[in-house]
Parts: structure tokens; sequence; C-alpha cells
């Protein structure tokens, strides 16, 4: 019995140790990226041992984190983890804190309900005109060209529904003061836009269907549509005939795809149940690989299912969005996505080349730097037409 007590936690330990080292040893070996957890940063490529990567503490840091990915019960920790944090505090450590649960369980981005409360704006009101004078002349340039040019202001989800951001945050004094100012500037310089929140309001309870997701940042497929429709009436207001847009309208079993880029990020057990999802099919005005028209845009997040709808209903034979400028360029052509790989000079040559350019902002970043690069882009290239044309 003695020997048994003596030997019993030594084996045990030894055992421990034995696992311990075979689950380092197996992360250390190649293996495929755990991509189960949305939004966590995948394990570092593996370091080559070395006495430089031992003394910076490469190769252990390395190891760690593929030890850690490498644990098969992970994934259902991690999620296990953020349920009950989340059913407890309604509170996330995913996404950096950054998702917030408002009035109704509705899921918002911190950042839209700073801004949108004017508690941490990102643009300069004062300089709204200046910007909109500089849309003007971007404009007249691509107008001059032979090609449409449509400025796109997408509304955020915090506008649509102000009465479900959080009590927590003070929304007085400065709330709502991006879109106001911007609407103005842009109606003042002669912009040719698409007022996306306008647009929303005027179907706002008559159509059954809420125009946000409970689950996601973006407009929904029924917004996407009322949005693309706005868009298409715009381009036929600048001379561009296009069929009519239509599509059939239904109800999803919940809301799925970008309507939870949200909660996908919690990484959840049991994800929040979506509101009543709208089903948005496109109507194809002509035979597959046909479009009227083709498009670039520099954008940010709002106008990528926009795009996507426009292939679907045939009406944009090919879209090139690029989101960011750089950061998350995409092509749809015959309603499918395809990554592209940019540059600010691939992407100006797109822009001069399309039928339709369009710069597309949400509502609360008007100016902003998407905004601003674009026109930087844009201007050394009207800059350097014109040192030419005087050269000539």
């Amino acid at each position: 019995m003695r020997a048994l007590l003596t030997w019993t936690p030594r084996i045990l330990a030894l055992a421990v140790l034995l696992g311990l080292g075979a689950i380092g040893a197996s992360a250390l070996k190649e293996h495929p990226a755990d991509t189960t957890l949305l939004g966590m940063r995948i394990p570092p490529e593996k370091v080559a041992l070395s006495p430089a990567a031992l003394w910076r503490g490469e190769y252990q840091k390395a190891a760690e984190a593929r030890a850690a990915a490498a644990l098969p019960a992970r994934p259902a920790i991690v999620r296990a983890y953020n349920q009950a944090q989340w059913d407890a505090f309604g509170t996330s450590s995913m996404a950096s804190g950054s998702i917030i649960r408002g009035r109704k369980g509705a899921l918002f981005e911190e950042s839209y309900i700073e801004a949108h409360c004017g508690l941490k704006l990102k643009v300069d009101i004062a300089a709204m005109p200046d910007y909109a004078r500089r849309l003007r002349r971007a404009q007249d340039w691509f107008e001059a060209r032979g090609q449409k040019f449509v400025y796109v202001l997408a509304p955020i989800k915090t506008t649509w529904f102000p009465d479900l951001v959080p009590s927590s945050y003070p929304c007085a004094a400065r709330r709502d003061s991006v879109y106001p100012a911007a609407r103005g500037a842009l109606t003042a310089a002669g912009i040719h836009w698409v007022d996306g929140r306008a647009t929303l309001e005027a179907q706002r309870g008559k159509l059954g269907y809420e125009m946000f997701p409970r689950n996601g940042i973006h407009w929904n497929q029924l917004g996407v549509a009322l949005a693309a429709r706005a868009f298409v009436s715009e381009l036929n207001r600048q001379g561009l005939e296009t069929p009519a847009l239509d599509w059939d309208l239904a109800q999803a079993p919940d809301e799925t795809g970008l309507d939870r880029d949200l909660s996908s990020l919690l990484n959840l057990r049991k994800p929040p149940t979506g509101w009543k999802a709208p089903a948005v099919t496109a109507h194809p005005v002509g035979p597959p690989g046909s479009g009227v028209f083709t498009l670039a845009a520099v954008n940010d997040s709002f106008f990528d299912p926009l795009a996507l709808f426009l292939t679907q209903a045939r009406l944009a034979g090919r879209a090139r969005n690029y989101g960011y400028l750089t950061l998350a360029p995409i092509e749809y052509r015959d309603g499918g996505a395809y990554p592209l790989t940019a540059t600010p000079k691939s992407a100006l040559k797109d822009l001069m080349a399309a039928d339709v350019v369009v710069l597309e902002q949400v509502e609360s970043q008007t100016g902003g730097a998407v905004g601003r690069q674009f026109l930087d882009l844009v201007e050394t290239q009207m800059a350097a037409e014109a040192r030419q044309k005087r050269a000539s």
C-alpha cells in the first residue's frame, strides 16, 4: 500500500508531462489553422529553432500559440466561456470588446454608437463643404470622360434603431450631427448622390420587415434591394437607361450570412436568434453573362452587397469594388464574388475604364479617410493630365 501511495502521484505526474509534451510536439508540426473560431488570431508560422529565436522569445511564443491552437477542446472552451460572459453580463471579450448589446438584444458595433452620439467623431464637420467641392470637381472630370459618377451615402444601424442604443451612452447634444451637414454640403455642391437613409425611411413600416438585422451591422437584403433601386434611378436620371429593377420578397427562416456578421464574431455556443428576416431574389433583366454597364467603386463595406445584387439582377455586367481602396478588393460578376489583388494604380485604372464610378461612405464617415484617399488618387491623375495638356 505504501508503495502504491508513493508511486501513484509520480505516475500521474509523468503521464501529465508526457501528455503535455505530446500536445506541444504536435502543435509544432504543420497543421491547418483553426478556422472554427471567427475573428481570432490564427497561430503564427512555425519558427525555426535557433539561438537568436530563443533569445528573442520568438520560438517560445510561436510554440505556445501553436500548442494552444492544437488543443482539441479549445473551440468548445472558448465558446463556453464566451457564452457564460454573455449570459451573465451581456458583454464579450471578442472583437476587442467592440460588440455592444443594445435594447431588445440588438447588436451594435461601438464605433457606430460613438459616432452617432457625437462622442467620437472621425470627420471634421466644418470641412464638409470643401470636401463636397472636391467631389464636384472629380464628378465633372469623370463626366467629361463620358462616365457616370454616383456618391452613395449609406445609413448606419444606429440611425435606424436610435431607440435601441443602450442607455449607458450619453446621446443628446451632438447626436446625428454628421448626416445633416453632409446632406446640405452634397446638395449645395450639386453632387449626384443616393441618400441611403432617406431611401429606407420612405419605406419604414410598409413592407413588414426592418431594414437592418438584429445580429449584423449592415443593411439586410431588403435594405440593399431598395438602395439598389434608388441607385439605378439615379443612373436613369443621368441618362444611362436601364431596365426596371424588380425582385421577389419572402420570409427567410432566420438571419444568415452577412446578417450575422456581429453575432458570428461573438463565438457563442448558442448564437442569438434573429428578427423576422427578408429573403430577396432579384429578377434578372438579361441572359447569363449580360449586363447594361460596368461599375468600379471605392467603398466602405455597405456597397459590397449592393454591387452583388446588381450583378445578380444582371444590370451590372461586372462590378469591381475597391473596399477601403486596397484593403478588400472584390470583383462581382454573374452573381458571384471573386477576390482581387489591387494597388492604387490598378484601382485608378479600373475607375477610369468603368461606365459607372461610385464612391460609397457610411453617413458617419462622410469626408473620412476612404473619401479622401479616393479624391487624392483622382486629383493626382487630374493634375497629371492638366500638365500634359499644357505641355502639348
